[in-house]
């Protein structure tokens, strides 16, 4: 894996962002959409945004929201109220202005050292929970936009019950596989998402090697994901979901730890530089 020094990108730029429009989409979880033709257009599945949710001190951070849509114009973020800064993005109006860096990290698909994943015909495995939902929704279409039957993509997401399970209208019009399961029952599956993939990889006939699994949400779910992937010899991406202050590696306060190839070693990897996506099998989980 290669590492990458901390620093601005000539693709990242910061922008005083207006407010287009937000949406409550459920309980404590909403969707707002910023104008940025600069950040938006260079967008990519996978990466993500710093955002100043507020001009004054408190608090005094941006936070990072991975992209949930994006087009020439305009981006949109899926987030959850937990905290003083997701409070305050809740009560923006259209018209209202943000501070943004972006676009952060690498995303989906880019691994350097694979010289890319090529877009062909194999089987996409997307597997989401909670706001971790947001990046598969954006590389479900992004794939689509590339010529990418939507019957090759297949969507599983989990969720504590129904209501939780964002974005899943969104996902029925794409007209992709979709496998869901909550906590509860409310909703297809009861248990873990985890569960309906494994029993999807269990009775699939194609070989492996037409098939790719993607995964954002709960460290456990991504660690469960992981290693089903390895049991099963399917190449994984994780998109792992850290706390970064930065955005571009100059904090050194969002590491991973990984396995330092060429060596019995670890390492930390810094995730808003090297990541946030990283190959399932590189991660120490333990």
């Amino acid at each position: 894996m290669k590492k990458l020094k901390p620093g601005l990108k000539p693709s990242m730029y910061k922008e005083i962002c207006k407010v287009l429009s937000q949406e409550k989409v459920a309980p404590g979880h909403f969707v707002l959409t910023l104008e940025s033709p600069k950040i938006s257009k260079n967008a990519k599945p996978g990466q993500f945004v710093q955002i100043l949710c507020a001009d004054s001190t408190e608090p005094l951070l941006p936070r990072p929201f991975s992209f949930l849509d994006a087009d020439s114009k305009k981006f949109s973020i899926l987030y959850h109220m937990v905290g003083k800064g997701t409070e305050i993005l809740s009560k923006l109006k259209k018209g209202d202005t943000l501070s943004v860096l972006g676009p952060c990290g690498n995303g989906f698909g880019l691994r350097i050292e694979d010289g890319g994943w090529r877009i062909g015909k194999r089987q996409y495995l997307m597997v989401g929970g909670g706001v971790g939902i947001p990046p598969l929704y954006h590389f479900s279409k992004q794939l689509i936009k590339n010529k990418i039957s939507n019957k090759n993509i297949y969507i599983f997401l989990g969720a504590r019950d129904k209501s939780l399970l964002l974005h899943e209208k969104e996902f029925k019009k794409l007209g992709v596989h979709l496998y869901l399961a909550t906590d509860d029952g409310s909703c297809g599956h009861k248990g873990f998402v985890t569960q309906p993939l494994e029993n999807f990889l269990s009775s699939i006939l194609h070989p492996p090697s037409s098939i790719r699994i993607y995964t954002c949400g709960p460290t456990p779910m991504m660690k469960a994901v992981s290693k089903i992937a390895q049991k099963f010899e399917v190449p994984c991406e994780v998109s792992v979901e850290v706390p970064m202050a930065c955005g571009f590696g100059a904090c050194l306060g969002c590491a991973v730890t990984v396995r330092d190839e060429g060596s019995t070693g670890h390492r930390h990897a810094i995730a808003c530089c090297e990541g946030p996506v990283f190959r399932g099998e590189s991660i120490v989980w333990d």
